[in-house]
C-alpha cells in the first residue's frame, strides 16, 4: 500500500473495501509494517475504540484489518490481547455488541469465516482473526523449508506431531490462537497445497482456486520458493 502516511482513515478504509474481491485473507492486502504503524495512527487519533457504536461500526473494516496486522506485526505478542481489550472496555452488553460486529465484519465484506463455530464469542473474533493473519511473510521462506520435509506425510495427526512445535515463533503464536483441530487441518491443507507447488501439477490461478482457506499471497511465495530452490539444485548452490 503506498503513501499510506498521506491519505486518511476513510482512505485507507476506502482502498479496503475496493481489495475484497482480490483477496482470501485479510494477510493478501501485504500490509508492510509502516502501512501498520500508520494505520494505527489514524485509529489512535479516532480515539480508537473509545468513539460511538456508530463510528466503530463505519471503520470496523480497519478495526479488524489492524487486529490482523498487529498478529504479524505487534511487537510484543500480547498486542493483539491489547487490541481486544480496548475494543471490550465498556459494559458487557456493550462488549458483546462490539464482538458481533467485529465478527459480523468478515461475513458483511465477504470475507472467509472459515466455518468457525464457537459458542465463545471472544475466542471466535480471535480465531477467525489468527486464520487471517496466516503465516507472516519474514516466516514464509523457512516455514517452506520446513514444510518440504514432510511431503511425504499422509495424516493429518502425524504431520502435526512432527512440524508444531517446530514452526517459526511468530507463526506458532498466531497458530496457538486456534483451536487444535483448526490448526491441524490448516497445517495439512498446507503441506498439499506445498507439495502441488512442488511437483508442478497446478497452474496458479488453479492453485488460487483450489485452496480458498489460504491466502494467495502464502501460494505465490511458495511458487517463488520453489523456483529458487529448484535453481539451486540445478546450479549445485547450496
Amino acid at each position: 500500500m503506498s503513501n499510506s502516511s498521506k491519505i486518511n482513515l476513510l482512505q485507507m478504509q476506502h482502498y479496503f473495501e475496493e481489495q475484497i474481491d482480490n483477496i482470501h485473507t485479510i494477510s493478501d492486502l501485504e500490509l508492510s509494517e509502516n502501512d501498520y504503524r500508520s494505520l494505527s495512527a489514524k485509529l489512535s487519533a479516532f480515539s480508537f475504540f473509545s468513539g460511538s457504536e456508530n463510528d466503530i461500526e463505519e471503520y470496523i473494516l480497519s478495526i479488524v484489518v489492524y487486529s490482523t496486522y498487529t498478529l504479524i506485526y505487534g511487537h510484543n505478542i500480547d498486542d493483539f490481547e491489547t487490541v481486544i481489550r480496548m475494543l471490550l472496555k465498556k459494559s458487557q452488553y456493550a462488549e458483546r455488541l462490539r464482538l458481533i460486529m467485529y465478527r459480523d465484519a468478515f461475513y458483511n465484506y465477504g470475507l472467509n469465516l472459515f466455518e468457525c463455530d464457537q459458542t465463545d464469542l471472544r475466542k471466535m473474533c480471535q480465531e477467525i482473526t489468527a486464520i487471517h493473519a496466516g503465516i507472516p511473510n519474514a516466516d514464509k521462506n523457512a516455514f517452506f523449508e520446513l514444510m518440504s520435509d514432510c511431503l511425504e506425510i499422509s495424516e493429518v495427526d502425524c504431520l502435526y506431531d512432527k512440524i508444531y512445535e517446530h514452526l517459526p515463533k511468530r507463526t506458532k503464536f498466531i497458530f496457538d490462537l486456534m483451536r487444535e483441530e483448526v490448526r491441524r487441518n490448516l497445517l495439512f491443507e498446507m503441506r498439499t497445497m506445498v507439495s502441488e507447488v512442488v511437483d508442478g501439477i497446478y497452474r496458479r490461478d488453479e492453485l488460487i482456486a483450489r485452496h480458498k482457506r489460504l491466502s494467495i499471497s502464502l501460494i505465490d511465495r511458495c511458487i517463488m520458493w520453489s523456483e529458487n530452490h529448484n535453481q539451486q539444485i540445478r546450479y549445485g548452490i547450496n
